[in-house]
């Protein structure tokens, strides 16, 4: 017999904690996290901007749509989205006047404010972009009129100035409903 076997196993149990301990790795230290904000990044023309995550509830390829007659030029029209008429956007239409031009990258950003459900077309998104309190920016250098309304705030990250655009008070701007021509 082994001289193991002959252990009282409480004993054994004790003896096999000690190595543990001996050869365990310690646990890491507490690092702090620090808060930060976080958006979705997209891209109207060659403009970078971000929304509030919250803002943003979906974001689509570009879909299959049924035109709107008598509509603004930037009413793009409507899409069946699971049985929900969703209508379409042009955001850089309706901003500057000038529309967007479509291409691979173009998406579809779906904002649902109160009853209101509409999909924003933008060039691009850029994905879940995270700032630190530290890339807060008080002014912005460059600032396009246009965007007066909706810009909320920016950030600089990477020497680049991000203007913070709120979805929100785009639906709630009544110039945003007048669509019939």
């Amino acid at each position: 017999m082994t001289k193991s076997a002959l252990k009282h196993p409480i004993q054994l149990l004790y003896e096999i904690e000690q190595q543990c301990k001996k050869t365990a790795k310690g646990l890491p230290q507490r690092v702090d996290v620090k808060e930060s904000w976080t958006g979705i990044g997209f891209r109207i023309g060659g403009l970078n901007l971000v929304a509030p995550l919250k803002q943003v509830n979906e974001i689509l390829h570009y879909p299959r749509l049924t035109a709107v007659p008598g509509t603004q030029r930037w009413v793009k029209g409507v899409a069946n989205m699971r049985g929900t008429l969703l209508p379409i956007v042009d955001l850089q239409g309706f901003l500057h006047n000038k529309p967007l031009s479509q291409t691979l990258k173009s998406r579809v950003l779906v904002v649902k404010r109160d009853e209101l459900s509409v999909g924003l077309v933008v060039s691009e998104v850029l994905g879940l972009k995270h700032f630190q309190d530290h890339e807060k920016v008080t002014s912005v250098n460059r600032f396009d009129e246009a965007l007066r309304s909706y810009v909320h705030g920016a950030f600089k990250q990477n020497g680049e100035e991000i203007l913070v655009f709120s979805m929100y008070a785009l639906a709630d701007n009544p110039l945003f409903f007048q669509v019939a021509v």
